[in-house]
């Protein structure tokens, strides 16, 4: 239990995590500890507390509808301000979750795991 916590650990350093980070050991890591990795891993990345953890909560794909809905309503005022493609969920998994550090994976497949996550 505690290999796991640990593996795939969040930080309480955001106010919002601290409220979520007793559910996360409870929801996402206990029930499935003994079971399949996948889904202790599809448990553990999809949970509110990890998604907050690395601010993987409001991204959007380019090109995606929602990217261009975006774009139509922002003025220049919030160009600057608009969502984006948040690649911390896709590196996270690749490398400290999964793959590991050197395990020959580029840049340009964490950005195509972030786009394929985000739509």
């Amino acid at each position: 239990m505690h290999f796991w916590a640990n593996h795939f650990a969040i930080s309480i350093e955001k106010p919002a995590i601290i409220e979520l980070a007793g559910a996360f050991e409870l929801e996402a890591i206990r029930p499935y500890v003994l079971g399949n990795f996948v889904d202790l891993l599809l448990a553990v990345e999809k949970h509110p507390a990890m998604l907050m953890y690395l601010d993987q909560v409001k991204p959007i794909g380019p090109n995606s509808p929602a990217e261009f809905k975006l774009s139509q309503r922002a003025d220049d005022s919030q160009q600057d301000k608009k969502r984006g493609l948040n690649e911390n969920l896709a590196c996270e998994i690749m490398e400290l979750h999964t793959l590991g550090v050197r395990s020959g994976y580029s840049q340009r497949d964490v950005n195509e795991f972030a786009r394929a996550m985000t739509g």
